[in-house]
């Protein structure tokens, strides 16, 4: 084999290694900015695959505190950030508990950008049948029954 061929192969061969390492590797998770400037949430809607995190960064003067399902802030001064990771699909609200008007919303997809089935107009199951049985009173007036004297 001569010189270059053989440094070719070993690169090839080098190369072949690297492939499977890289491929079984999960996509990094992304970190999305929402910023708190004029009193309101700046996207107030943001949209993230399951396994991103939303980072919040308070531009305002006023402090603020977040809260949401399943999280919740410190109180924000002018300048703090405040970070949650989402791991599974969902649509999740939350709000500044300090200025109450303030309301935001978290929509979560799939790992793989897909939207997760909706339950939304979904029918309900029926109700289960009773288990009561009817009374053991004796009939009366109550039941429009007269009583007898």
């Amino acid at each position: 084999m001569t010189r270059p061929l053989r440094a070719a192969a070993l690169l090839v061969a080098g190369l072949a290694l690297l492939v499977p390492s890289v491929a079984s590797r999960p996509a990094r998770a992304d970190d999305h900015v929402d910023e708190i400037k004029g009193l309101s949430f700046n996207p107030d809607r943001i949209t993230v695959r399951a396994g991103d995190s939303v980072t919040w960064v308070n531009h305002d003067s006023d402090h603020h505190h977040l809260q949401g399902d399943g999280f919740e802030s410190k109180e924000l001064a002018n300048n703090d950030t405040f970070s949650v990771q989402f791991p599974a699909p969902g649509e999740i609200a939350y709000h500044c508990t300090i200025h109450t008007y303030m309301e935001g919303r978290v929509v979560v997809l799939n790992a793989d950008g897909s939207t997760p089935p909706s339950t939304v107009g979904e029918p309900e199951a029926p109700p289960a049948p009773s288990t009561t049985t009817s009374s053991t009173r004796p009939p009366g007036p109550l039941d429009g029954v007269p009583v007898e004297h």
